[in-house]
């Protein structure tokens, strides 16, 4: 069985019929700073039970967790993957601190992004945003949430569904709040509300792209409801 992993959860995300979850450990990489992994189920995705830890509490972005008896499972593109098994444990070993939070971003973007975007090589990678945009909207009992945006040498992607649980619980706050069925932000609110915007960025099974993760500094704060996600 492979030694512990102490891992930086950078995404906790939606998918249909359960959760992702996925950071960086503290082995160094020469592209993508540090080494990423997916915790992943062999007969499924990850359930609400697998990221909630022993007080109750969900695992989210920003937690350092050790996770023992975990067996590797690339499957390329997903080569990051990481199962649980029958000897998996986790704990929670700290959160990060809001200045270390500030300087991770910056020193750990992915030097080839290309290698997920475009050649489909691995999964996963960390990448700073400009010219945000950010919707959401809710129609019926159904809530989504996209992102527009421009990267460096890459050009633009738009409307990106955003499957990160903490934004999403934003949005939805911010509809309640207001009242609305829909809102939209432009890179002028962005910037003013968050400043800086970090998105982690995965691909589906089709190699279509979502934002598994979406940081800014200093972190936002949401209420998650894990009956809404």
């Amino acid at each position: 069985m492979a030694q512990p992993i102490d891992l930086l959860v950078l995404a906790v995300s939606r998918v249909k019929k359960g959760v992702a979850l996925a950071g960086m450990t503290t082995e160094p990489d020469p592209v993508t700073g540090r080494v990423w992994v997916e915790i992943a189920r062999s007969d499924g995705p990850l359930q609400l039970s697998d990221i909630t830890l022993p007080d109750g509490a969900l695992i989210r972005p920003g937690d350092v967790v050790r996770w023992e008896g975990l067996q590797a499972n690339p499957q390329p593109p997903y080569v990051e993957q990481w199962v649980i098994t029958d000897e998996t444990e986790r704990k929670l070993l700290r959160h990060i601190t809001p200045e270390r939070y500030a300087r991770f971003f910056p020193e750990h973007l992915d030097r080839d992004p290309q290698a997920v975007l475009e050649r489909h090589e691995r999964s996963l990678c960390l990448v700073q945003a400009h010219q945000t945009h950010a919707m959401f909207e809710r129609e019926d009992k159904r809530f989504k949430s996209y992102m527009l945006f421009d990267l460096p040498d890459l050009g633009s992607f738009d409307e990106t569904p955003v499957t990160d649980i903490a934004w999403r619980a934003l949005g939805q706050e911010w509809l309640t709040s207001e009242e609305l069925p829909e809102i939209a932000f432009d890179p002028e609110d962005i910037q003013a509300r968050f400043g800086a915007v970090y998105l982690v960025l995965g691909l589906q099974r089709n190699k279509t792209v979502l934002v598994r993760g979406v940081h800014t500094i200093p972190a936002y704060a949401a209420r998650i409801d894990p009956a809404h996600l």
